[in-house]
Parts: structure tokens; sequence; C-alpha cells
């Protein structure tokens, strides 16, 4: 009689252990899934830095040096107002490097400041004038150049990107609001 009552204890111990099992994969699975979301978010924080940093960097030496041709005398055009789609001029090669992430046209702002829109004289040198693409407003200025004096301007590109989640989480009610990221890049250009 005891060899059959310990077959039967162990058989209800190993199906204790499997429903238990089961418990612990609900508890466990839930906190798993959560942790990839914000993995996979803070991986497109990255994606969105990366971006603006190698975006403003480019525009902005495409401002002060264009082609970098022997024949070319003349600095590159800002941009166009309408569109950063508009591969044309700066703004447009800076909104260029930001087509891979979503919605790039509707979140993304550049401020180009260069020779090429004018150039305003202070009290010790000059300032490059600056434009937003597409048109809107954005109050960044570019720092006078010690040398301005001698020929030498700044040149500025200010790109502005407003991220969203790709994956919205919320945890307990707290939904992470939209982040506005902003780099500028300058580079003095000889005038």
């Amino acid at each position: 009689m005891t060899m059959g009552h310990s077959v039967a204890a162990s058989q209800v111990s190993a199906t204790d252990s499997q429903g238990s099992s089961l418990v612990e994969t609900a508890m466990v699975v839930p906190i798993l899934v959560l942790m990839l979301c914000f993995a996979i978010d803070i991986g497109y924080f990255f994606i969105v830095a990366a971006n603006l940093v190698s975006s403003s960097r480019n525009a902005v030496q495409y401002s002060g040096q264009g082609f970098v041709s022997p024949a070319q005398q003349q600095l590159p055009s800002p941009g166009t107002s309408g569109s950063l789609s508009d591969t044309a001029g700066v703004a447009g090669l800076a909104g260029g490097d930001m087509s891979g992430l979503a919605n790039m046209l509707t979140k993304t702002t550049v401020e180009v400041c260069s020779k090429e829109i004018g150039i305003t004289q202070t009290s010790n040198g000059y300032i490059t004038n600056c434009s937003t693409y597409p048109s809107g407003s954005l109050t960044f200025t570019p720092d006078q150049d010690p040398e301005s004096t001698s020929g030498m301007l700044t040149q500025r590109v200010d790109v502005v990107y407003t991220v969203n989640l790709p994956i919205p989480v919320n945890f307990f009610t707290f939904t992470m609001p939209p982040l506005t990221i902003h780099w500028a890049a300058e580079m003095r250009a000889v005038d």
C-alpha cells in the first residue's frame, strides 16, 4: 500500500510543478515583451541621433564647400521653401540624409545660415543670415566668426526632428511624450 501511495504523490507533485511553471511563464512573458518594446524604442532614438548628426554635418560641409571644383565660384543654394524632398540645396541635402526616418517630411525642420542668404553687419563684424525649410521659424543664430572682418564667415545648419516612439507603450498610464531633438553644425567659410 505504501508503494501505491508514493506513486500517486509523485504524480500530484509533477502536476503541481507544471502548473507553477505555467504561472511563472505567464508572469515573466509580459515583462520580457515590455523590455523588447523599450529596446526597439531606444534603438530608434539612436538611429535618429545618428541621422541628425550626419545630416547637419554633411549639409554644413556642402554649404561651405559646394562641389569643391576650381570652376565653382558661387556657394550652393540654401534650398527651396516648399519641401525638404527637393534636393537642390543645402536644406534638401539635410532632408535627404533624414529620409530614412518615419514621417521625415512632417517632423523635420532645417535652418540654413549662409552667406548665400545674406550677411548682417554687427558692431564687431558680420553674421550670416538664416532661413528655415520648409517655411517656418527657428530662432537659432550662428556664432559670429572672430575673423569676420577679415573675410571669414560662419556657415551653420540646424536640424530639428520630433521623435514619436515606434511602439507606444503605456506603463501604468504613463505614455512617453514626443521628443524633439536638435543638432547644429558650423563651419568657417572664406568670403
